[in-house]
C-alpha cells in the first residue's frame, strides 16, 4: 500500500495564540514494514514562540503502526524547555483496494509543570476528489486526566487538500479548528482556526522534507506560523 506522506506524524496541539501548532493532519494508512524519524519545529515570528518535537515510529503489521514522541517548547526560562512525551497507536480500518481509506489513532500523553495527562481517540480519512487531488479530513477526541484535569472533551477538526506533482513535490493547502471542550464551548473569536499552504518534497530515497505556514482567521488563533520538518525513513 502506498502512502503520500503529508504530516503523517502528528500529536493532539489545541492551536492557540500561546502554543505554536506544531500538530498534522495525519493519514489512515498503515504501510507494513514502515520505519521513520522526525523532527518538526514552528515558530510564530510576532512572539518568537518555538516549539519542537522528536518523533519515532513502526509499523506492528499491515493495519497498526506505533509512534512515541518527546516536545519541547521555548518558556521564560529555556529556549529548549520539556513539554510533553506521548504514546500512540494508529489502526487502519480499510482495505488496501478501497479508494475511501479510514483509520483511528489512540494517544496518550504526560505533561510536566503537574499539568494534567491526556488521552485521545481520532478518526482519519483520505479520499479522492479527482484524479489528480485528494482529500483529507481529521475529527480528533481528548480528555485530560490527573490532577487539575479540565472537564468536557476537547473537540477539533483538521483537513486538506493536496496534489503530488510529476515532479515528486506535494503542494496543498491545510485547514486546522479548535472548538474548546464540551464542558465550555467557545465563542468562534475564542476558538483556534488557521489555515494556510504546504509542500512536502523527497530529499533523496530516505529524507523528505515539509515546509508550510498558517495563519489564523479568528483572534485567538496566532496571526503566522511558519512550519518545517524533516523526515528519515528506514
Amino acid at each position: 500500500m502506498r502512502t503520500l506522506f503529508i504530516g503523517a506524524a502528528v500529536a493532539v496541539t489545541l492551536p492557540t495564540a500561546a502554543a505554536q501548532n506544531t500538530g498534522g493532519i495525519f493519514p489512515p494508512m498503515v504501510n507494513e514494514g514502515h520505519k521513520s524519524a522526525q523532527y518538526r519545529v514552528t515558530y510564530n515570528p510576532d512572539t518568537e514562540g518555538l516549539s519542537q518535537r522528536l518523533h519515532y515510529q513502526q509499523a506492528i503489521n499491515g493495519d497498526l503502526m506505533w509512534r512515541g514522541l518527546v516536545s519541547a517548547r521555548k518558556t521564560g526560562e529555556s529556549d529548549v524547555d520539556f513539554d510533553f512525551i506521548q504514546a500512540e497507536l494508529f489502526w487502519e480500518l480499510s482495505d488496501d483496494d478501497d479508494a475511501w481509506k479510514t483509520g483511528l489513532r489512540f494517544d496518550a500523553r504526560i505533561r510536566d509543570d503537574d499539568r494534567p495527562g491526556l488521552v485521545g481517540v481520532h478518526w482519519t480519512n483520505q479520499f479522492p476528489v479527482t484524479d489528480n487531488w485528494y482529500g483529507r479530513f481529521v475529527a480528533l477526541s481528548a480528555v485530560d486526566i490527573g490532577d487539575d484535569a479540565r472537564d468536557g472533551i476537547f473537540l477539533q477538526t483538521r483537513g486538506n487538500l493536496f496534489t503530488r506533482l510529476e515532479t515528486g513535490q506535494t503542494i496543498g493547502v491545510e485547514l486546522f479548528n479548535s472548538y474548546g471542550s464540551t464542558d465550555n464551548f467557545l465563542d468562534l473569536d475564542k476558538q483556534g482556526h488557521q489555515i494556510g499552504p504546504f509542500a512536502s518534497f523527497p530529499v533523496n530515497e530516505d529524507w523528505s522534507l515539509f515546509t508550510g505556514a498558517l495563519f489564523g482567521l479568528t483572534d485567538a488563533s496566532a496571526d503566522a506560523e511558519l512550519r518545517f520538518w524533516i523526515t528519515r525513513g528506514f
